[in-house]
């Protein structure tokens, strides 16, 4: 490729990046998603396996899992603001029906949902400080539970005048 991926200027990639290596190095949510078969020491190997940087409904599996899945997204501009744009991350948490019970008592997707949100509500860890304007519980069909986590933040619109595109070639 001739463009260097590891140095993209995308607000979206970046923060997606920023949340995927947040979930895995908290200790807690490692293990309370559960997955026997990942070792807690390696937790990077829980992206595409139990932590995925978008929205993934589970299909029909051998083993059952535990999932959370998260995407960003712009809002566009800010009324009454050209330089600030509105960006919503959404976790979705799935919990396979034969692992909702935890030894603490609770339901894991309310669990790993109360862990997203402490982690992230009120947080700056993406920058902006991040709300959460949504907290709602779910199911997809007749094996998972569900919990979505919808957060706010409002961030610089990247509105640089002066730039011009690397990759235009025109002359």
């Amino acid at each position: 490729m001739k463009r260097d991926i590891q140095k993209i200027d995308d607000d979206i990639i970046r923060k997606k990046r920023l949340i995927e290596q947040i979930l895995y190095s908290d200790e807690d949510i490692i293990e309370i998603l559960d997955n026997p078969s990942l070792s807690p020491y390696t937790p990077g190997d829980y992206v595409g396996e139990n932590i995925f940087g978008f929205l993934r409904v589970p299909g029909t599996q051998d083993v059952s899992k535990n999932f959370i899945t998260f995407i960003v997204d712009d809002m566009g501009r800010t009324p009454n603001n050209q330089v600030m744009k509105s960006q919503y991350v959404q976790f979705v948490v799935f919990v396979h029906k034969s692992l909702v019970d935890t030894k603490l008592g609770m339901a894991r997707h309310d669990l790993l949902g109360y862990l997203i949100r402490d982690i992230f509500n009120l947080s700056n860890k993406l920058g902006p400080q991040m709300e959460l304007v949504s907290n709602k519980e779910g199911i997809t069909d007749t094996d998972f539970y569900t919990r979505t986590l919808k957060f706010e933040l409002i961030d610089d619109n990247s509105t640089k005048p002066l730039r011009t595109n690397p990759y235009d070639y025109r002359r």
